[in-house]
């Protein structure tokens, strides 16, 4: 019994511990937030945090496959918004794999620009247009 409770307690500790290593949604909308509003022009790579090699952004109605085609990667770890339009997704390529963050468009919409985002490269230097609107940062890409 005692060896049974000390095995949880690992595994609960373990899951723990993944947890707080796993990009959380809401800090990547936080970041993503306060990147767009430092001003009316930002570098796009700016967007992805500092361990991306790549990334790209999911918006409304794209499906996973769609995204795993441009990235190159798995649909398993992409998100399906191709039913959706109230939600935009940040997804990014690491050296220890793929990690994405789903998040409402109601604070900063990076999906006002026709056509599906391209995939960037941490080192791009493509930029951004920042414009607020009702208190909803609008981001519209250079094309």
């Amino acid at each position: 019994m005692k060896r049974t409770l000390a095995a949880l307690s690992f595994v609960l500790v373990a899951a723990g511990v993944m947890t707080a290593c796993s990009p959380v949604d809401g800090d990547v909308e936080n970041h993503v937030v306060k990147t767009v509003s430092e001003g009316s022009t930002i570098p796009v790579a700016d967007l992805a945090p500092d361990d991306a090699t790549r990334f790209t952004v999911v918006c409304p109605y794209e499906s996973a496959a769609d995204v795993a085609v441009r990235l190159g990667v798995a649909t398993t770890t992409l998100p399906d918004l191709s039913k959706r339009d109230d939600a935009q997704a940040l997804v990014v390529v690491t050296a220890d794999g793929v990690d994405s963050a789903e998040f409402p468009r109601d604070r900063v919409d990076l999906c006002s620009t026709e056509g599906a985002w391209p995939v960037y490269e941490k080192t791009d230097t493509a930029t951004a247009a920042v414009a607020q609107k009702d208190d909803v940062y609008v981001v519209t890409r250079d094309s």
